[in-house]
């Protein structure tokens, strides 16, 4: 088990990067789980705190706003991709939004507890890869809003 999620994290963007010994400190210290969620279950709800985030391994989840034109929004995402990213970057902060499982969903949980315990170089990978992933949601996210 601990291979295989090696393996996954490794794949990710998220951890894009790390050496197999920083993978290895990523299990130890930031003990990622597998999660399996069944059609409609929330992965996380709007106004909770944000501590974890999830690695996408299978299945597809749909995003609920304060939008009245269009309150739900399938999201693709490809597997290794992350959701939820706010709990590492900003943890403890309110969710803006409520993301829900759209059929079987798998994914890995990682929190921000225990980055602290990561060899430094592992900890600037983490976030030099955290802010590439911010930065791609923001364009995605602009370039959307001139569209709709």
């Amino acid at each position: 088990m601990a291979n295989e999620l090696i393996d996954l994290l490794g794949k990710s963007k998220l951890f894009s990067g790390f050496s197999q010994e920083q993978l290895e400190q990523v299990l130890s210290h930031l003990q990622p789980k597998i999660i399996t969620l069944k059609n409609h279950d929330r992965v996380y709800k709007k106004g909770e705190p944000a501590n974890s985030c999830w690695l996408i391994q299978s299945g597809d989840l749909t995003v609920k706003r304060a939008s009245l034109r269009t309150p739900f929004r399938h999201m693709i995402y490809q597997k290794g991709s992350v959701t939820g990213i706010q709990g590492l970057a900003d943890p403890g902060s309110e969710r803006a939004v409520t993301m829900i499982a759209d059929g079987k969903v798998e994914l890995i949980e990682l929190t921000y507890d225990g980055i602290s315990h990561l060899e430094r170089d592992a900890q600037v990978q983490l976030w030099k890869n955290v802010s590439k992933l911010l930065l791609r949601k923001l364009s995605i996210s602009l370039s959307r809003e001139s569209i709709d």
